[in-house]
């Protein structure tokens, strides 16, 4: 029997669900302790010009902007990159394990010849920090944000056109909590002689019970699951198992884009299998995910993150579930003067980067990816980074491969740096993360 498949939340790559106050204090005590300052360029070796790195993915490069159309750093807010509050953080760091950094696969619209000079910064209005105190806020540096209020009407709605896209009947509607439990919490906290806010108890989710044995639930009004309370089958020709292959999978996916064409809701829907990381004794997993193509590489960079719909599949390979995320990003800081890739690589030199890994960088390290992205939907802010890969060497004996006892390898643990892509004078408060991220 395989090993179920671990949910994940988007993010998620990638993505704030602010839903439990007590749990998201012990995310800002371990967030808190994994920050230091950055307090100037480390004395490290140069790195050379050119980058030895690999891209895949089918967008277009933009068009390159001339200096005199790019904003002075006074006409835009600066901006604190990597605030994150995430209850259901993971204290892991991110690396990747395979033989190779080409077997780390995506379909990221962006390539190492694109020309951008400029990308857009959000505020992101769904994150609320007002259930912290003002002492928790001041010491971890965020700012009172009140956050966009989750409400059950906008719930539903995304969950009924997600039920129209698959042409089914809602037959019951369950709000969480219920208005029994709503005011139950009220009569609590108004007790002890406080005001009764959303923060005290914030809507959750919106449940739909749909004909054909589906359940829908919308956790905001921007990202919600479909679950086939049945497994749906696929046809025998195609392989959607946990560990299917990369040909297998991208078989089976191009399959679930013409089945699931109405929920999708895509101009230009764009294959996206990822993934490839393998673990001891196990084989490599992808990740089966569509996202909208649309549009010049500035919007697919965004719907690469925030505009996707994801299959999963259970223990026996059929469709099991749905995760559709159409992130709203309508708080827009600007358009932000961006480091080049070259330019990106001499600031993670410096030590102007985020990690999770369990090394500093240096000059000595070789890098052999870097990728543009949006991150996910658990910053505060929603900023550009690009995302250098760096490997660590180990072998691998045949013993850790007992079912293939003559496939002794050389494998590599790929670790992240980020460096924000925004230029350094838009930038303050430049941290390095050395705790766990998702």
């Amino acid at each position: 029997m395989k090993p179920k498949k671990k949910r994940k939340t988007k993010v998620t790559p990638g993505y704030l669900w602010l839903y439990g106050t007590a749990a998201c204090v012990v995310a800002a005590v371990a967030i808190g302790a994994g920050w230091r300052q950055f307090s100037g360029p480390a004395e490290l070796p140069g790195q050379s010009e050119q980058l030895p790195v690999s891209s895949e993915g089918s967008g277009e490069p933009g068009e390159a902007q001339s200096g005199s159309d790019l904003p002075l750093p006074e006409e835009l807010p600066k901006i604190t990159p990597w605030q994150t509050c995430d209850p259901d953080i993971e204290y892991s760091g991110e690396a990747y394990t395979v033989d190779n950094i080409a077997d780390l696969k995506s379909a990221n619209p962006w390539t190492e010849g694109a020309e951008l000079a400029t990308l857009p910064v959000y505020n992101n209005d769904i994150v609320s920090t007002i259930q912290f105190s003002e002492e928790v806020r001041e010491k971890f540096g965020w700012p009172r944000l009140e956050g966009r209020l989750r409400d059950a009407e906008g719930m539903e709605a995304l969950a009924r056109s997600i039920a129209d896209g698959l042409g089914v009947t809602v037959e019951s509607v369950e709000v969480y909590p219920s208005e029994e439990a709503v005011k139950a919490a009220r009569e609590k906290v108004e007790g002890t002689g406080e005001d009764f806010t959303e923060a005290h108890m914030p809507l959750t989710r919106v449940t739909l019970t749909c004909s054909g044995n589906i359940s829908i639930t919308a956790y905001s009004v921007w990202r919600a699951t479909v679950q086939f309370m049945t497994p749906v089958p696929l046809p025998e020709e195609y392989n959607f198992d946990w560990y299917a292959s990369y040909e297998d999978l991208t078989a089976a996916g191009e399959y679930l884009m013409g089945e699931y064409e109405g929920l999708l809701q895509m101009e230009h829907p764009v294959l996206n299998i990822s993934g490839g990381d393998r673990k001891p004794e196990q084989e490599p997993h992808f990740d089966c995910i569509v996202y909208e193509g649309a549009g010049d590489l500035e919007q697919q960079l965004l719907s690469y993150q925030f505009n996707t719909v994801s299959f999963s599949p259970d223990e026996e390979g059929n469709l099991q579930l749905i995760d559709v995320t159409r992130f709203e990003l309508s708080d827009k800081l600007g358009d932000y003067p961006i480091y080049t890739p070259e330019e990106a690589q001499r600031k993670l030199a410096e030590g102007y980067y985020i990690t999770a890994a369990p090394k500093e960088f240096s000059g000595d390290m070789t890098i052999e990816r870097v990728e543009l992205v949006y991150r996910g939907t658990e910053d505060i802010t929603i900023m550009p980074y690009y995302r250098f890969f760096v490997p660590s060497f180990r072998e691998e004996s045949a013993d850790s491969y007992a079912e293939k006892p003559n496939n002794s390898r050389i494998q590599k643990d790929y670790f992240t740096y980020y460096v924000p892509a925004v230029r350094e004078e838009y930038i303050e408060n430049m941290p390095v993360w050395n705790g766990g991220f998702r």
